[in-house]
């Protein structure tokens, strides 16, 4: 297993050194824009692995009320700066999300994006249960996974099941639609897609989930 500083000091590096997109996710938009029929436009949301805070600063000026959570301080730092820059008050917060650092029922609505593949499976159930305990009941939960059709399955060393040392230094896992259903226990899924993103021969393949809590 990778320690909690270990996976710090790679997420760091990359958060510092890599270039990153500064729009917030498609998944994103049209996951806020269902929502935004369904819940009061104050409704408590989390980004969990916010990163550098793209997609918690576009949640923000809709007028949900926005926390942030990741396991760098190096991409907290940087959210919170564009946060102040950009005049939106959201709470962000270094945290894992296997221990996350919240009351039960918090939030109303959930979002985790590319962040749950780069875990053993183990760590993606136990992070999904903490995303369930801090969400509440009829709350909603979007996140992704991705595919064992994606192009990168089986690049590097093999650490466990469906699950390989990626180059920038942390697992990364790959799940099956049955393992996506297995994980969702607790949860009714409202829509499960997969996406094939890019071209040949890197294509991305991932499974985009939209769920709700059960009551």
């Amino acid at each position: 297993m990778f320690s909690q500083l270990e996976r710090q000091q790679v997420w760091n590096c990359t958060h510092q050194e890599k270039p990153a997109s500064e729009q917030p996710e498609k998944a994103v938009v049209d996951f806020a824009d269902r929502l935004r029929q369904k819940l009061p436009p104050e409704a408590r949301l989390l980004d969990a692995g916010c990163g550098r805070g793209r997609n918690a600063l576009f949640l923000a000026q809709m007028n949900f009320t926005v926390y942030g959570c990741d396991l760098s301080p190096v991409a907290i730092e940087i959210a919170r700066t564009r946060a102040y820059q950009a005049r939106v008050p959201i709470d962000f917060q270094v945290a894992d999300l296997r221990h996350l650092p919240f009351p039960e029922r918090q939030f109303g609505v959930i979002v985790c994006v590319h962040v749950l593949p780069y875990n053993f499976k183990a760590e993606i159930a136990q992070s999904i249960r903490e995303l369930w305990r801090v969400l509440q009941p009829s709350g909603w939960l979007y996140f992704d996974l991705l595919d064992c059709e994606d192009a990168e399955y089986g690049c590097g060393p093999k650490l466990e099941e469906h699950t390989f040392f990626d180059p920038d230094g942390a697992p990364i896992h790959f799940s099956s639609r049955q393992e996506v259903h297995d994980l969702l226990y607790g949860f009714e899924i409202e829509h499960l897609e997969q996406l094939r993103l890019g071209s040949l021969p890197k294509v991305r393949v991932a499974w985009s989930v939209w769920a709700k809590k059960k009551q």
